[in-house]
């Protein structure tokens, strides 16, 4: 069952998945930066906040990236709904890993600001942030996620605009 496809990846299972990404890892493991590597691997472990709050890697390349998270009660404001700093834990994620899958192994990133502009709430949906890379220069990343409900094309809840500097560890 075909969920999303997004640059070099086609996502059909969870075991489908980890063929693609460990066939992915082969070709470009000279080029490609330790956390997208283990995002590859092992996926969500790769990262404690995905696994806190059952956030799933769904793709990456290409300088974009798309995560998946369900929206519990556990996760709620005191008003019934997701409490927005999930939004952004969502798509601050997926951009940097949209972003991330870009650098070179070595490099690194450090936020300069970043904006979210919230636009409706949700309760218990499964919700998607779908993150591309807008402008890359030689020390600044400019980037953009959008918080979805239901699927990469569903009602839009919030926008969040990133730029980050480019470092070297």
């Amino acid at each position: 069952m075909l969920e999303y496809y997004s640059g070099p990846y086609l996502v059909l299972s969870v075991e489908a998945e980890k063929i693609a990404n460990l066939l992915f890892l082969q070709r470009e493991r000279m080029r490609m930066h330790e956390y997208a590597e283990k995002i590859a691997s092992i996926g969500a472990a790769a990262n404690p906040t995905f696994m806190t709050l059952g956030i799933s890697p769904v793709s990456w390349g290409d300088g974009q990236a798309v995560l998946k998270m369900k929206a519990s009660d556990k996760l709620h404001n005191g008003v019934g709904f997701l409490q927005g700093g999930f939004y952004v834990i969502l798509a601050d994620e997926a951009i940097a890993l949209a972003i991330l899958a870009e650098l070179d192994p070595g490099s690194g990133t450090t936020t300069i600001s970043e904006t979210t502009e919230f636009i409706r709430g949700t309760k218990d949906d499964e919700i998607f942030a779908v993150a591309k890379i807008i402008r890359k220069g030689r020390r600044i990343i400019f980037a953009e996620a959008e918080v979805r409900r239901g699927s990469v094309d569903g009602d839009l809840l919030s926008k969040t605009s990133t730029s980050y500097l480019i470092t070297q560890c």
